[in-house]
């Protein structure tokens, strides 16, 4: 019998309520118009230091709250992560006086449930327009240095700059995930991805007035699953080979997309610079697009403004690089183009099931220095 209670007791103390952190215990006010980072550090703090088995919760209950700007570092006691359970809408202010404004480092374990995170970025982006000098731009929500995250059901509203950034970090998973801002919105990347690896985004709405997703120098690993994307720039790998040192991008997967009125589809992009790099092991399948201006393409010969590049090779080396099931309509005559470096050819790629028209008629593509293989019904025709 004693041995029957001490397991019960056990079993009762696995499930107990996880305590709960409520940032308006610490202080904060609804409203938005009161400053509640300070509540909000404290609730961190509070949960971070709980070290219960069971997941501590920090909660943002119903509401609007400013947060000026927060910086949430761990690593924290709980073998078992802080969930951060948003139900309320959290609001920055005009200008934020960093790169970045929730900030979550250090912080294995982490998840993110829920609620709105809105950046406010329209002051910004009317400074960047109107060519004024500007504050720097700032992500709204960077997780660095962290393991093991999960952020699911979060919406993501007007960042000043990059909506969410992930960096030097492994095993994140993005999920749900929404993500609004206007098709002239300068910057406003929906994913970007740094020196990651094990990252996934599944099921998430992108719309913004620069890349929905894109994977920076160093990201490997990268799970994109069962997306919708537009207005934006597409899915980008890149830009690439800007500085010398940079890490490649491998094993890559978008599986399940679909791409509307965005200016890029599926692109690789690098500098027209001889810094050395590499794209490999990438596989897009079962993409749709719809009046897309450029649904496949690779750029070896990004310049911006024709400075340090014009007439130098990319050094980065693409390879292994496959197109499965990709259809839709093309908004430009061109809806393949290859435009690969002089001194490093693209080898590898491969076409499979590729249907892509122009205004009704079968669309056209374009190669330079590129090597691979077509097969199954692959339109328009390829040229490489």
């Amino acid at each position: 019998m004693g041995a029957l209670v001490a397991v019960l007791m056990l079993v009762a103390a696995s499930v107990a309520t996880a305590a709960e952190y409520n940032v308006v215990s610490y202080g904060a006010r609804p409203g938005g118009r009161t400053d509640a980072a300070r509540a909000f550090l404290a609730a961190w703090a509070a949960a971070c230091g709980d070290a219960s088995r069971s997941a501590p919760v920090m909660r943002v209950p119903a509401g609007t709250f400013l947060v000026s700007q927060a910086y949430f570092k761990g690593p924290c006691r709980s073998a078992a992560g802080v969930v951060v359970a948003v139900d309320g809408t959290v609001v920055a202010p005009a200008a934020v006086a960093n790169t970045s404004w929730i900030m979550f480092h250090y912080a294995d374990g982490l998840k993110v449930r829920g609620g709105t995170l809105d950046g406010r970025g329209q002051a910004h982006w009317a400074c960047k327009t109107a060519g004024r000098r500007c504050p720097p731009g700032t992500t709204t929500l960077d997780i660095s240095q962290s393991k093991n995250v999960s952020v699911k059901r979060l919406t993501l509203l007007n960042a000043k700059n990059v909506h969410i950034n992930i960096f030097g970090s492994t095993g994140v998973t993005l999920q749900g995930v929404r993500i609004a801002a206007p098709a002239d919105s300068p910057n406003t990347d929906g994913v970007h991805v740094q020196l990651s690896s094990g990252v996934q985004i599944l099921s998430a709405t992108i719309g913004t007035g620069d890349d929905c997703v894109s994977l920076g120098p160093g990201a490997s690993g990268v799970v994109i699953r069962n997306i919708r994307c537009g207005p934006g720039h597409g899915i980008s790998i890149g830009s690439l080979g800007g500085e010398a040192g940079e890490a490649g991008v491998a094993n890559v997967t978008v599986d399940g997309a679909a791409l509307t009125g965005t200016q890029n589809g599926l692109r690789i992009k690098t500098w027209g610079r001889p810094n050395r790099g590499s794209v490999a092991g990438v596989s897009f399948a079962h993409v749709t697009m719809r009046g897309v201006q450029n649904p496949i393409v690779v750029d070896q010969n990004y310049c911006p403004g024709n400075i340090n590049c014009p007439g130098k090779n990319s050094g980065v080396k693409i390879s292994k690089v496959s197109y499965t099931d990709i259809g839709g309509t093309s908004a430009t005559p061109v809806a393949v183009r290859f435009d690969c470096s002089g001194s490093n050819p693209c080898t590898g790629i491969s076409l499979r099931g590729v249907n892509l028209t122009y205004q009704g008629k079968p669309a056209q593509s374009f190669c330079k220095n590129a090597h691979g293989s077509a097969s199954g019904v692959v339109s328009p025709p390829s040229c490489l």
